[in-house]
């Protein structure tokens, strides 16, 4: 299994196939943020951990070449994050990415590019947030016939409030493009959470949907577990399981249910 750990913003563990190359860019005196390239040269699979104990900062690229398939599962564990993305994706080339987050604070900015004809970008990302979780994503679809399907769904508690803010873009003449959002916030809490969905189209041959909800789950949902015998803090924890496992990949399932157990016994 190709596989990269890092701590305090540092590669502390690196297990890789000829089929990935990583380099690992240590910050300057001009510019204080490390930065790690990642180049996924034929079709793979990839597992990335981060923890930390202090702040972190962080640079990140991802690099998909032509005709190639990639997933890329992630797990953030840590303080206050700072990160930055940016995604590239060749002609023909497909990434999904599955993330999931129990972190303190962070402020993440991506920005994906789809720059050949029929590139794939499926995104998948669960949080739980306890304080401040801000994220800002923009998608831009660059050549004809391009896809992004974007899913965010995260659960507030304690001091949590959370922000997505996601833009998928398509200009002129770049036509039979398909853009997906569908964002979700189950807020248990009275702090300010909020999604902005926005979609910039210069082209009418495009497919486009968006989707945003803030609230709690339905009460219908909790009753029908209740009536089957299931206490309420039961059912409750059986909806939260279910809602942040769905859809993403199965090597995330341990460290949700981990986090699950820990803030709601």
């Amino acid at each position: 299994m190709n596989k990269i750990r890092i701590e305090e913003d540092k590669i502390v563990l690196k297990n890789l196939t000829p089929k990935i190359d990583v380099i690992f860019e240590p910050k300057d005196a001009s510019f204080g943020v490390n930065k790690i390239i990642v180049k996924i040269k034929k079709n793979a699979s990839l597992v990335i951990e981060y923890k930390g104990i202090s702040e972190s900062k962080l640079d990140i690229v991802f690099d998909v070449l032509e005709n190639v398939h990639a997933n890329i599962v992630e797990f953030r564990k840590g303080k206050v994050n700072k990160v930055r993305y940016l995604i590239n994706l060749d002609k023909n080339s497909n990434l999904n990415i599955s993330k999931f987050y129990d972190i303190d604070k962070i402020r993440e900015v991506l920005n994906v590019n789809l720059n050949g004809e029929n590139a794939i970008f499926n995104y998948n990302f669960k949080t739980i947030s306890t304080n401040i979780e801000k994220y800002d994503m923009a998608i831009y679809h660059n050549d004809y016939n391009t896809q992004s399907n974007v899913n965010n769904n995260g659960i507030n508690i304690k001091d949590g409030s959370l922000f997505f803010n996601v833009l998928g873009l398509v200009n002129k003449n770049k036509t039979n493009c398909t853009l997906n959002q569908n964002n979700r916030i189950i807020n248990y809490t009275n702090n300010l959470c909020q999604i902005n969905p926005n979609l910039y189209v210069d082209e009418y041959e495009i497919n486009a949907n968006h989707s945003a909800y803030i609230g709690n789950f339905k009460d219908e949902e909790l009753f029908y577990l209740m009536r089957l015998g299931i206490p309420y803090k039961e059912a409750l924890k059986l909806l939260i399981n279910g809602f942040l496992i769905k859809g993403i990949d199965k090597k995330l399932s341990t460290k949700i249910k981990s986090s699950i157990n820990r803030y709601w016994r």
